[in-house]
């Protein structure tokens, strides 16, 4: 029969053999940074869902139709001749963008590029309203003619008149 002085020996040969004076598992600072981590990846794969912006062209948003309605996006077109309703240089214009023969009305509250103008691409970018007009909070205008031309040679300019470069 063991006595009480036999258990205690017991217990503490076994303390021994599972090394109790060693702490066990992770420390508590790992456990906090492990799960801080493990927040910040989940809410930016959420963030990163809510902010999806799709890219359309202007006939392809309108056969979206009504599941176009709250969503951010981006709608390439021309600028519709005779659409543009607002004063030069103030803010808060209108104007439609259209492509093959489909259009979707355009709300921008802010100043519009230089640039801007009946006739040219433009890609606007915003929530499209109840209404299905696209409330933008960007435009911006295409301008393809300042990248047209031939492309850099390194070679020398050639010379019109009185050393002057020729304009072509």
């Amino acid at each position: 029969m063991a006595t009480h002085h036999d258990v205690d020996l017991d217990i503490e040969s076994l303390e021994e053999t599972l090394g109790a004076d060693e702490p066990s598992g992770l420390h508590p600072g790992w456990i906090v940074a492990i799960l801080a981590m493990a927040c910040f990846i989940a809410f930016m794969l959420l963030d990163a869902f809510e902010s999806e912006t799709y890219f359309y062209e202007a006939d392809v948003a309108v056969a979206q139709g009504p599941d176009l309605i709250g969503q951010t996006v981006r709608v390439k077109g021309i600028v519709e001749p005779g659409s543009v309703v607002g004063e030069d240089g103030k803010l808060g214009r209108s104007f439609r963008i259209a492509e093959k023969g489909k259009s979707i009305k355009v709300h921008y509250g802010k100043a519009l590029p230089d640039t801007f103008e009946e006739g040219i691409e433009i890609v606007a970018q915003g929530e499209v309203d109840d209404d299905y007009v696209l409330q933008a909070d960007e435009v911006v205008v295409k301008c393809p003619s300042r990248y047209e031309g031939d492309a850099p040679t390194g070679a020398p300019k050639k010379q019109g008149k009185e050393g002057a470069p020729v304009v072509r």
